[in-house]
């Protein structure tokens, strides 16, 4: 019998909505350089499915999926940035337990998704997960310099003040 999964292995990148001059209709737009690099591993000219959602906190999020893309790409721990995700995930203890047929408990990674996670406990979640890289993954790391590289590479300064402008445009 095959492995079965609900959850879906796409990738998921940030778009903009923008009409462009001359156009007669708007157009998705990759929002920063891991969008656009994200968005060419696609072919051209082929219909791709889109699940369109704004984001419950864009910044923190995006900055955490670029920070595991950082990571992933200097150390050679982990094959993707989905296993640092799940491996943060258990050592944070941000699981879900399943009984076994002999009656033991097991854990499995639970989700930071935006319907299933809080931005508060995100915020908790997001801080001991960097702890984590700090002192077990790339024991030593600068944080600070990460959150800069992974800050420049995100567009983190547009889409913090994109997040504010939405939320005091639906405060009014």
């Amino acid at each position: 019998m095959g492995k079965a999964s609900n959850k879906s292995k796409s990738m998921w990148i940030l778009v903009r909505k923008m009409f462009l001059p001359g156009a007669s209709h708007p157009v998705l737009v990759p929002h920063a350089d891991y969008d656009i690099e994200m968005f060419e591993r696609y072919p051209e000219n082929v219909p791709l499915r889109i699940q369109l959602a704004q984001p419950r906190s864009g910044p923190r999020h995006r900055l955490y999926r670029v920070i595991l893309r950082i990571v992933v790409e200097n150390t050679n721990k982990f094959s993707t940035e989905d296993a640092l995700h799940k491996s943060l995930l258990l050592a944070c203890n941000v699981t879900e337990p399943v009984l076994t047929m002999e009656g033991e408990f097991i854990y499995y990674p639970s989700s930071t998704a935006f319907d299933a996670m809080p931005e508060d406990e995100f915020k908790i979640y997001f801080d001991t997960a960097m702890e984590i890289i700090a002192s077990v993954i790339i024991p030593g790391i600068d944080l600070d310099q990460l959150m800069k590289e992974a800050r420049a590479k995100s567009n983190y300064k547009d889409a913090a003040n994109d997040n504010d402008e939405r939320r005091n445009e639906e405060a009014a």
